[in-house]
């Protein structure tokens, strides 16, 4: 709807004022960038002067990402228009985003500002009130930073705060304004871009943000959640927006892309925008977070540490560039954070507490139980894991492949099929696809059964060769597989006699037949995607049947035994 954010359903808000219906133009623009330069170094005394303030900053007795006088204000509403759906989690994104960058960023609480619910003249006054306090403290060419997000409602000109309005060019101005050396703003609202003046996008390569040769970074930048035009999306999932949740994630250390251990504004820009497209690319509609850069100096601004785990913070590590779910305390749990991390090896700061890690790998799931402690470090590659096969996750549903291959070598016996005849050894091996609903394979297989005829007389050997479809329908329990169905067959049967010596020997028989029957199996993973499987069943076999005394043929008709079977063996899936 017009002026919708998202809603929570995860699916774009649907549109119902005046840009109704419009969906971002790929080709009107080639990537949402508009980067400017600027400045042209300093004078040499003060040049000295700024290297002292460089020292000031970067020396400090705690970890420091943020220059120390940075402000920070979080703005998160669920409520907009009387019209508009309410939103689930803006608020918390909110919250969540001040946390971050006080306990990874640095930033005092007694600097943090954090209004959830208010309406537009309180955002209003309290930016213009804080403006003042900043004109007040800080010095001209003294680092510092301001630093606004703000989650909720949104249109193409405005926010939506609770029945009232505060237009975009407003707050641009109300930030723009600001006497801090670094103005940073974060809007995560349905048509956000038209702030950067970014009207369509596509994806683009990742990049590196270029400024100028002065030094710190100083200027305005400015981060949205889509482009004009677009929807940001909620999920239920995630218990937030995607924007915001990939954001959280990557000022935690996922966006370390160089591993220097510092998360810098093009670091969690690019990480945002990648993550973001993959996860709205999962709904109606495709969203693409822009920005708008005016900066000078020749570092790029520093938002977060990962070694900065103040208080109650500890250190996982992350081996290996899949996805990874993190759940607090156990499977099913509440989802804390879906990471693609950018290189092998990426440290996530995490408060301490019980957490459930799945890691998705090409040939399987790695799922980890681990305790994080205040203050200490916790590799991922060192603990035990419990390992999800593909089968097992095409069954559930939960992975993107459609099926799963499969590969089966058994031994075992079956009953007798003709009078006289013995229980008969048999070998098969077979090819099969595991499906979301059902597995369905194919079979090759070979018995060979001996005996007597009826009046004791001959002695044959039977010899059957079976090409058979199975259908099953798998139940995944934790530590074993139990799979149900039905067979059918169609079987090549071949009987050679022998008598007593010197006697007349009956000329051997061919005849073809059907089989059809049901099992019960149970598969154990004995490593990775071997697996032991035993399974038993009934079967009824339709073929020809001739009676036989003393070598001579008495009579002849379809016979249809009942009998049971059962194998054992390896079965290979990938």
């Amino acid at each position: 709807m017009s002026g919708s954010r998202r809603q929570p359903t995860g699916r774009s808000a649907r549109s119902t004022g005046p840009d109704r219906g419009k969906t971002p133009d790929a080709d009107r623009s080639d990537f949402p960038i508009e980067s400017v330069r600027g400045g042209h170094g300093l004078p040499k005394p003060l040049g000295w002067l700024l290297a002292l303030w460089l020292a000031s900053w970067v020396w400090l007795p705690t970890a420091q990402a943020l220059p120390v006088q940075t402000w920070l204000v979080t703005i998160g509403n669920n409520l907009g228009e009387l019209d508009e759906l309410g939103l689930r989690f803006a608020e918390r994104d909110a919250q969540q985003i001040a946390d971050i960058l006080r306990q990874h960023g640095g930033v005092s609480s007694r600097r943090v500002t954090l209004l959830l619910g208010e309406s537009a003249q309180t955002v209003r006054r309290t930016l213009e009130d804080l403006n003042a306090e900043i004109r007040g403290q800080v010095s001209a060419g003294q680092p510092s930073a301001l630093v606004v997000f703000y989650s909720g409602h949104a249109d193409a000109t405005s926010l939506h705060l609770r029945g009232s309005s505060l237009p975009l060019d407003e707050l641009k101005k109300l930030v723009q304004g600001s006497a801090a050396a670094m103005r940073l703003l974060i809007v995560d609202a349905c048509r956000s871009g038209s702030i950067t003046r970014v009207k369509g996008v596509k994806a683009a390569e990742s990049f590196d943000i270029q400024i100028d040769e002065s030094s710190a970074a100083e200027g305005m930048a400015i981060l949205t959640s889509s482009a004009a035009g677009e929807s940001s999306q909620e999920s239920d999932r995630l218990r937030g927006s995607f924007f915001t949740h990939h954001l959280m994630n990557g000022l935690r250390g996922a966006a370390d892309r160089n591993g220097d251990g510092r998360i810098t504004l093009s670091e969690a820009y690019g990480y945002t925008y990648d993550q973001t497209l993959r996860s709205s690319g999962r709904t109606l509609s495709l969203q693409h977070p822009t920005y708008l850069f005016d900066l000078r100096g020749r570092e790029d601004l520093i938002l977060t540490l990962t070694d900065n785990a103040q208080g109650q913070l500890s250190r996982l590590h992350l081996h290996g560039r899949s996805l990874y779910l993190v759940s607090e305390e156990r499977e099913g749990g509440p989802l804390i954070a879906e990471i693609a991390p950018l290189r092998d090896n990426t440290t996530l700061l995490l408060p301490a507490g019980s957490y459930f890690v799945q890691q998705r790998l090409p040939a399987e799931y790695r799922e980890y139980q681990v305790q994080l402690s205040a203050g200490h470090e916790t590799d991922l590659a060192q603990r035990s894991y419990r390992s999800v096969q593909y089968d097992r996750l095409v069954r559930y549903r939960g992975s993107q492949k459609l099926y799963a291959h499969a590969l089966s070598l058994l031994g075992g016996v079956q009953g007798a099929l003709l009078s006289g005849e013995n229980i008969s050894p048999q070998v098969s091996l077979g090819y099969g696809l595991d499906l979301p609903w059902l597995s369905l394979s194919t079979r090759v297989r070979a018995g060979v059964a001996s005996g007597l005829s009826l009046d004791g007389y001959l002695a044959n050997q039977h010899t059957q060769v079976g090409l058979g479809v199975f259908l099953q329908r798998v139940v995944d329990l934790r530590f074993v597989s139990l799979s149900f169905g039905l067979f059918f067959e169609g079987v090549y049967h071949r009987q050679s006699f022998s008598a007593p010596l010197g006697e007349r020997m009956t000329t051997a028989r061919n005849a073809w037949g059907m089989g059809f029957g049901g099992l019960l199996a149970l598969e154990l993973p004995l490593w990775r995607s071997l697996s032991l499987r035993i399974e038993l069943g009934p079967l009824t076999q339709l073929l020809p049947r001739a009676d036989v005394s003393f070598g001579a043929q008495s009579g002849q008709g379809l016979a249809s035994p009942f009998t049971l079977f059962g194998n054992g063996g390896l079965v290979w899936r990938r």
